[in-house]
């Protein structure tokens, strides 16, 4: 295994496109939560505050975050498209069978970029979150409500698991890049919509929906299910149950089609 993960990071050591979209999928996420925290300490959202409670101080700070970088949070399955659709671009998937490979070796590499980029995700999102929850909270720190960041982990591995189903399937940077798009911002959401509309909560079991579900922002969720025709939802351990068969899932996927087609 250290080898496979030794020749990973070979490949995309002085990839420079590779440090652009890694640093880009850090520094967005920092940047949204500040911005959106400095909109809510401005006095003009006062009301909203009061409504909402304080989004940015613990625990609740948690919730803010995991919710705002959840927005941007695709951009780790873009790198891991490029990561992956480089490997057929330049044929090295096929260099590496032929140097004793086996086929499940590259799954396994690139379940390791999967975590690893997962791993990352979490990690700056407890950052962001302690540090703006002590510069703009008014409550003590504390890991309560911890367990939000835990639930954008699992939506970023969903994520990555989606975008590398698209790029072992499509192999072509370009076009599976717009069907991830795609998918993110407009096929999910438009099934979500029917589904919810035709069939009730079911439409949010939906692989990127469920995540969703479980982040929403602090205060948001129980204002609009004590509206008339509020939407009704599952308990939360359905909507990770959904995400884990997902994962589960796109992991089987991913496996069976390396193993049985011609690289």
């Amino acid at each position: 295994m250290k080898q496979i993960i030794l020749a990973e990071w070979l490949k995309l050591k002085y990839y420079r496109t590779f440090w652009v979209i890694l640093i880009l999928s850090v520094i967005i996420p920092i940047a949204g939560n500040y911005t959106v925290a400095e909109i809510f300490s401005s006095k003009d959202l006062k009301q909203a505050q009061f409504l909402l409670g304080g989004p940015f101080s613990f625990p609740d700070v948690w919730q803010t975050v995991a919710c705002v970088s959840s927005f941007v949070s695709g951009l780790y399955g873009i790198l891991l498209i490029v990561i992956v659709t480089n490997e057929y671009n330049f044929r090295t998937n096929r260099q590496n069978i032929i140097d004793g490979w086996e086929r499940k070796d590259f799954v396994f590499a690139k379940l390791f970029w999967v975590m690893k980029l997962a791993v990352l995700s979490l990690v700056v999102v407890a950052i962001v979150g302690a540090l703006l929850g002590m510069a703009y909270g008014s409550k003590s720190f504390t890991f309560e409500g911890f367990n939000f960041v835990f639930y954008y982990f699992l939506q970023v591995v969903v994520q990555l698991i989606i975008a590398l189903l698209i790029a072992v399937f499509v192999s072509r940077p370009g076009l599976s890049i717009v069907i991830y798009f795609a998918y993110n911002m407009m096929i999910e959401q438009t099934l979500v919509t029917i589904l919810k509309r035709s069939v009730g909560a079911i439409g949010g079991l939906l692989p990127l929906q469920a995540g969703d579900e479980l982040l929403p922002f602090p205060g948001t969720k129980m204002l609009a299910q004590s509206m008339p025709g509020g939407t009704t939802t599952y308990d939360t351990y359905v909507y990770l149950i959904a995400m884990v068969v997902y994962i589960t899932l796109g992991i089987w996927l991913v496996f069976r089609k390396v193993t049985r087609t011609d690289l």
